[in-house]
């Protein structure tokens, strides 16, 4: 059985569908010296999945290469909104280039963080079932991938936000559609 927890209580969710266009716009208006290859070569894809984090917390010592100080100046407007996230842990765009391919995975993560996805640019497949401008939540302990079989860059905004609860173990549905 999923878990669904009332939007009540995930305020965060409504505030980024109602920025998207804002974070859209200033995603796309990043260069490819904004974003630094995720830390793990050999899980995300060599370098064909990026970041252009903007807040990091105790992630900081993973993204060695990342200007957060010039990210944050890029998108203003995208770090004000993050900043009114009540117990944002992490906040930042991510791409994923076309045709690649992110291995199965799992992360970890605290009990009582969560993370969300808001789509900015999908390929078909993933617009299929998950609409642009749509925050979707992730188990991130639960084993994922993803892949880009279109031939432009992927482009979401992530935020890990630390809850006043503990998310539970497989209390999440499945991230994409169920064969």
């Amino acid at each position: 059985m999923t878990w669904t927890p009332s939007r009540d209580a995930l305020p965060f969710l409504d505030l980024l569908e109602a920025h998207a266009n804002t974070f859209r716009r200033e995603g796309r208006a990043l260069s490819d010296q904004d974003f630094v290859p995720m830390p793990d070569a050999t899980t995300y894809a060599g370098g064909a999945w990026q970041a252009c984090p903007l807040v990091l917390e105790q992630w900081a010592h993973d993204f060695p290469a990342a200007m957060l100080d010039r990210n944050r100046a890029r998108c203003p407007e995208t770090l004000r909104l993050l900043q009114g996230i009540d117990g944002l842990v992490i906040g930042g765009f991510l791409r994923l280039a076309p045709g690649a391919e992110i291995a199965l995975h799992q992360d970890i993560r605290d009990d009582d963080v969560i993370r969300a996805h808001l789509g900015l640019d999908l390929p078909d497949h993933e617009r299929a079932y998950w609409p642009e401008g749509t925050a979707r939540l992730m188990d991130i302990r639960v084993p994922h991938r993803a892949s880009n079989p279109s031939d432009r860059w992927r482009l979401t905004l992530m935020v890990d936000v630390r809850l006043p609860f503990v998310v539970p173990d497989g209390a999440i549905g499945p991230w994409g559609p169920t064969e």
